[in-house]
């Protein structure tokens, strides 16, 4: 039922967008380094309206196929796939170099390899610089994950924390 609304909720996002005169959108590589499980590399795509000159509604979704956790003496692999949702603050938004901050919320897709992990909502801040002309562009960036969700085993459960440092890198198209 939560996956419905998540996916209810950012298609509804998404039809209040289309209004936006000018946007954007990508690819780009990660790598999450999070606190109680192993680091993973990963890819994704975002999506990006802008409403005012300096303000950008932003969507991103990315897949980490592999984590690692330990739960009592076992090894157990994560895969984990966050969708977010957010603002963006573009301070040079026409500029060759623009640094950006911005926050939101998330929805993370969790699947074990044993057990159960339970599906979370979460947050993240961002700070990067796109580099480039008026459409293409390079973009790094680097992002703080919160979320916490619980790991189910056989016998017992446990609570694991995945905060941790997100670097992402990659190329955007713009429109206007």
């Amino acid at each position: 039922m939560s996956l419905k609304r998540a996916i209810l909720g950012l298609a509804a996002l998404a039809c209040f967008s289309v209004p936006a005169s000018a946007g954007s959108f990508g690819f780009y590589g990660s790598y999450w380094d999070s606190d109680q499980a192993d680091s993973s590399w990963g890819g994704g795509a975002r999506m990006g309206f802008s409403f005012v000159k300096f303000l950008e509604l932003e969507f991103h979704g990315t897949e980490y196929p592999r984590f690692k956790s330990e739960v009592g003496l076992q090894n157990i692999d994560v895969k984990a796939l966050p969708v977010d949702g957010g603002l963006r603050f573009n301070f040079l938004p026409t500029a060759p170099f623009n640094p950006y901050v911005g926050a939101g919320a998330s929805y993370y897709f969790l699947d074990s390899n044993q057990g159960s992990i339970d599906n979370q909502t979460g947050w993240y801040g961002e700070a990067g610089l796109d580099i480039g002309g008026k459409n293409a562009r390079f973009f790094a960036e680097v992002m703080w994950r919160k979320m916490d969700t619980t790991i189910s085993l056989s016998s017992f459960d446990t609570d694991a924390k995945f905060d941790g440092v997100v670097g992402n890198a990659g190329v955007t198209w713009r429109w206007k």
